[in-house]
């Protein structure tokens, strides 16, 4: 396997457009931004953005990947450690939530797509109470951003900190938001990028093993 390949079929939600990923250590990469509600942009993926040096650096804090896989369908998820949003000096790993499905979701405050789908993601976090995780991912942005964002949506499911873009880049996120489904073994199921609607997030959960009917409130 090559540098940079994505291992394994990932899916597109939401007509996601392949976008190629390029880290450097002093540009600004171009960057599309969504309105919340807006038009033609809505459904895709959102180019990633990895260049935000004022983040970089947690300092005093054991944080990064720690299994040196790729993400790959059928395989086990890649574990890493990352500071919790809501409480930075409490770090939090993957393997943490071994034994349950774990939604894997990045986001960032300037993803239009991330904002829209952030609603449908807490609605089945209460209804499931318990039976799935769902574990938003937040790149390179500060606490304050990652965890205001979820609360403008009054979201309550844990956020972490992904401040250099470190774990992105292993998990070869190419556009945002990226969503993996991971059972509770710990095996990635699917993944994708682009916005996942209401209809689809049913289709996913199933995929590890939990049945979720949506109840318009």
């Amino acid at each position: 396997m090559t540098e940079g390949e994505t291992p394994g079929p990932m899916r597109r939600y939401g007509g996601y457009a392949v976008l190629g990923i390029v880290v450097v250590a002093v540009a600004v990469l171009v960057v599309w931004l969504f309105a919340f509600g807006g038009d033609e942009g809505d459904q895709a993926a959102a180019p990633l953005q990895l260049d935000r040096p004022e983040l970089l650096g947690t300092v005093g804090l054991d944080v990064g990947v720690i299994d040196d896989h790729a993400p790959e369908v059928g395989k086990l998820a890649p574990d890493f450690a990352l500071a919790n949003a809501r409480d930075p000096e409490r770090i939090v790993r993957l393997s943490d939530f071994r034994g349950t499905p774990v939604v894997l979701n990045w986001y960032a405050s300037w993803c239009g797509p991330c904002k829209r789908e952030i609603p449908d993601f807490q609605k089945a976090y209460e209804a499931l109470d318990g039976e799935v995780v769902f574990l938003g991912v937040n790149l390179q942005e500060d606490a304050a951003q990652a965890a205001g964002l979820l609360d403008v949506f009054v979201a309550k499911y844990p956020a972490l900190l992904d401040t250099e873009g470190e774990i992105a880049v292993h998990y070869r996120i190419q556009g945002m938001p990226t969503t993996f489904f991971i059972d509770a073994d710990g095996i990635v199921r699917s993944m994708g990028a682009g916005l996942i609607v209401e209809e689809v997030l049913v289709e996913e959960l199933a995929r590890i093993g939990v049945t979720y009917e949506p109840v318009d409130p």
